[in-house]
């Protein structure tokens, strides 16, 4: 790393002196006029990665942006607009596709056919009333949190190709907090069924936890928190034990070093769904028709 930069300058020092880093910026603008540097990560709060992502974009940047890449479409337009006109490379930090367990289910399903049935519980951590993940501008935890899961459940429905048409349920146990306690159920036209589950009512442990279970054609996979699965493709059983746990946050953070970079499109897509569901829980609904032909013509991007 070559250059550093925070808002909070303890925050980007102490940074600097655990990795080594020569020289902390005064401001981004400094950081990004660098030419020294080649990559720029972005790890700041939601609401500022995609105003950083375009700038790091136009400065002639590779750039890896945490997720979400957007709090809003207007940030979403103007985000992957300066992606298509500067040519450059763009990668998201959503981590759970280059999960070894994601990759293994994969081998497994060399070509999937048929509806999809996909099930997510988080157990995510309690966050308090006044934390910044709860404000309207940064998005709420539908992008904070709910938007890793949404994310897989494109990326998985990628390997046979995504259906066009979905209907969206909402269902949460208090509203006064309907980004707490969440179900979110998907159906598309061609009969997929995606449910997502994010509960909060007590502290994890070890940090959230999450069970992943699948059905798609001959295969049953169960992912116990990315740290074993099991498999079964008919009348065999395979099991997998990862150690350390592994949500595919090395691959994710690695995509500008190497060739395992996902398709772009799949975060575009992905992040599409999740702005709908965090609109639908800001304005309190429960049901809406979905198209990401739609969506995407809306956004009025070529």
């Amino acid at each position: 790393m070559v250059v550093c930069y925070d808002t909070d300058t303890s925050a980007a020092v102490s940074l600097a002196r655990m990795y080594g880093v020569k020289y902390v910026a005064s401001s981004a603008d400094d950081l990004f006029a660098s030419p020294a540097i080649q990559v720029v990560y972005i790890a700041s709060n939601h609401a500022s990665h995609a105003e950083y992502a375009i700038t790091a974009l136009r400065a002639g940047k590779r750039v890896y942006v945490e997720k979400p890449i957007a709090v809003n479409h207007a940030q979403l337009r103007a985000l992957c607009g300066t992606y298509r006109a500067c040519g450059r490379s763009i990668f998201a930090g959503y981590n759970r596709p280059f999960s070894r367990a994601v990759r293994d289910v994969r081998a497994h399903l060399s070509v999937p056919e048929g509806p999809l049935t996909l099930g997510c519980f988080v157990s995510g951590h309690r966050i308090p009333s006044d934390h910044w993940y709860r404000r309207v501008e940064e998005g709420t935890r539908i992008c904070g949190n709910v938007g890793h899961w949404l994310d897989l459940a494109v990326h998985i429905l990628s390997w046979r190709g995504i259906p066009d048409r979905w209907k969206i349920l909402l269902a949460w146990s208090d509203g006064r907090s309907r980004d707490d306690d969440l179900a979110v159920t998907l159906l598309s036209e061609a009969g997929d069924l995606v449910s997502i589950v994010l509960t909060s009512r007590t502290e994890p442990f070890e940090g959230i936890n999450e069970t992943i279970n699948l059905q798609w054609g001959d295969i049953i996979a169960k992912i116990d928190d990315f740290r074993r699965m099991t498999l079964w493709e008919n009348e065999k059983r395979y099991r997998y034990r990862y150690w350390p746990k592994d949500v595919g946050h090395r691959w994710s953070v690695l995509q500008p070093l190497n060739e395992n970079s996902r398709n772009w499109r799949e975060v575009e897509l992905s992040s599409l769904l999740m702005l709908r569901i965090a609109d639908m829980v800001v304005n309190a609904k429960q049901q809406a028709d979905f198209s990401f032909a739609g969506e995407w013509a809306a956004l009025g991007i070529e």
